[in-house]
């Protein structure tokens, strides 16, 4: 009887184990499908900032939505244990030691592409792109690795 459950015991350590790798593996995959997402619509306001596309306030408004949102799902995809897997990954780990800060740059990050998804005026488009860059980069000076 005692083998039976130490044989079970093993078993389901293995098993729990394996699901967690594969849910760190998801969780990098994820998380770098939802910054990819991100840097698409970055792009698309980039060109507009550098002249190689004209202002368009539903462009604008496409961008900021898609990096609020990203942003935000993004967050959910940095569990405890996810600091590495089979994907590599570019996340430092200062987020899982420092969670609330990481969290408050994701949240003003998330404002500043709401408040760009607002945009209507290409006058006012310049300081939205600012603030929100802005925002990117203390996060990514903080939290990100270069890739190697």
């Amino acid at each position: 009887m005692i083998a039976k459950f130490a044989r079970a015991m093993v078993i389901g350590t293995i098993a729990i184990t394996a699901f967690g790798a594969a849910a760190a593996a998801d969780s990098i995959t994820d998380r770098q499908e939802d910054m990819k997402a991100v840097g698409k619509a970055m792009g698309a306001l980039a060109a507009i900032a550098k002249k190689e596309a004209p202002f368009d306030a539903a462009v604008v408004s496409a961008s900021g939505n898609t990096i609020a949102e990203k942003v935000k799902e993004a967050l959910v995809d940095f569990p405890e244990g996810s600091q590495s897997g089979t994907a590599e990954t570019w996340a430092k780990p200062e987020i899982w030691a420092n969670m609330d800060d990481f969290k408050a740059k994701a949240g003003k990050a998330e404002e500043a592409a709401m408040a760009m998804a607002a945009v209507a005026d290409e006058a006012d488009f310049g300081t939205a792109l600012g603030v929100l860059g802005g925002t990117c980069k203390a996060c990514h000076e903080d939290y990100r690795r270069p890739k190697q």
